[in-house]
């Protein structure tokens, strides 16, 4: 996964001499859609005694702003937060993370890749039926996002993101999950004209 992303990321800095013809460009694009963050968990089989690796689904919402700065250029603030309950235990992972965006914009499609860097928080919490009380735990660390997505655009003024895909290790109680992806799709909003 780490090689595709890293080959994408290759690719587009290859092709920078090729993007010298200028044209217009929105001054900002917004993003609102629907992701998934899948990690990977560990955890011990207990009749073995054997480490296993579990990947568990996260479903949410993901939003960016994106301010660009020049034609192939722009800074973004990415947020994203994606839910799960399992056995009456809530858990949630929430994403802050702000960097550079690399975009290649052509007429009926833009690419881009970008390096995000940033918190992320995981929380777990459940609730006693019986009394009400509820017990939380929550652990916020260093959260990164190294991906890319496709912009087709349906007008001047709107895209469909389809999809965003970015590696997303969290470090958090003193340990890097390095198994984390996450995929958004949804529409992008552009505004202003340079």
């Amino acid at each position: 996964m780490r090689r595709i992303i890293l080959g994408t990321i290759g690719l587009l800095l290859l092709s920078i001499p090729g993007w010298a013809q200028e044209s217009s460009y929105p001054k900002a694009e917004v993003f609102g859609g629907f992701s998934i963050s899948s990690m990977g968990v560990s955890s011990t089989d207990p009749t073995t005694g054997l480490t296993t690796s579990l990947r568990d689904s996260f479903w949410g919402w993901q939003a960016s702003a994106d301010l660009n700065v020049h034609r192939h250029l722009g800074f973004v603030g990415d947020f994203g937060g994606q839910y799960k309950t399992v056995l009456g235990i809530g858990m949630s992972n929430y994403q802050y993370m702000f960097g550079p965006q690399i975009s290649m914009r052509m007429d009926k499609v833009n690419p881009f890749v970008h390096v995000l860097f940033g918190a992320s928080r995981l929380s777990a919490a459940v609730t006693d039926p019986v009394t009400g009380l509820t017990a939380a735990v929550s652990s916020t660390g260093l959260g990164m996002g190294i991906g890319g997505g496709l912009d087709v655009n349906i007008s001047n003024k709107l895209a469909l993101r389809v999809p965003q895909f970015d590696w997303t290790p969290i470090h958090a109680g003193g340990v890097w999950n390095n198994n984390t992806i996450r995929i958004g799709i949804g529409l992008v909003f552009k505004a202003g004209e340079k």
